[in-house]
């Protein structure tokens, strides 16, 4: 009893000894793949680009909530929390028992966190220049200025808490 139809496997002997024409890719199917990875690594770029662009502004954001919550945090403990800025970053810091600074890290929200390249700041805290933000039972009026590529992002403290965005200067890109 036959098992296939005839001629498949003259077919498949054929195959077999490299007798079919046209065994490889044709210049117009690479040309294409070539384009098509083009068009995929430009998108890509593309993107990495906008999102380092978004970079500074959702820093900014995040520092805006941490700084509110800094704010409840100290007033809730009745313990003073400060925020130290860094050259590249910044940490938290409360008082211990003996009066010290120390380490203030309760993750996620009070870790140490680094800045966005390219982006620095001025803090102010009741109008004067400070490195370090107290925040204690009531909150410190103060104004920090993240220089930004895209312009200047201005973050400013009330004595309730509360903290305010604006952006107070535009650069061209």
């Amino acid at each position: 009893m036959p098992t296939s139809a005839p001629g498949i496997s003259e077919r498949r002997a054929a195959t077999r000894c490299g007798d079919r024409p046209g065994s490889g890719f044709t210049l117009v199917e690479l040309l294409v793949v070539m384009i098509v990875i083009g068009i995929a690594v430009a998108g890509a770029s593309l993107g990495l680009d906008a999102l380092r662009g978004r970079d500074s502004a959702l820093a900014a954001e995040r520092l805006r909530w941490v700084l509110e919550a800094s704010a409840e945090r100290a007033q809730v403990r009745g313990r003073p929390i400060a925020m130290e800025l860094l050259p590249d970053g910044y940490h938290f810091s409360t008082l211990d028992a003996d009066g010290r600074w120390v380490a203030f890290d309760e993750p996620p929200v009070f870790a140490e966190k680094l800045l966005p390249q390219q982006m620095h700041w001025e803090l102010r805290v009741e109008g004067r220049p400070a490195e370090r933000l107290v925040f204690g039972t009531r909150a410190p009026r103060f104004e920090l200025v993240l220089h930004t590529p895209e312009g200047d992002i201005t973050l400013s403290g009330s004595e309730t808490g509360a903290v305010v965005q604006q952006r107070t200067g535009e650069r061209d890109a």
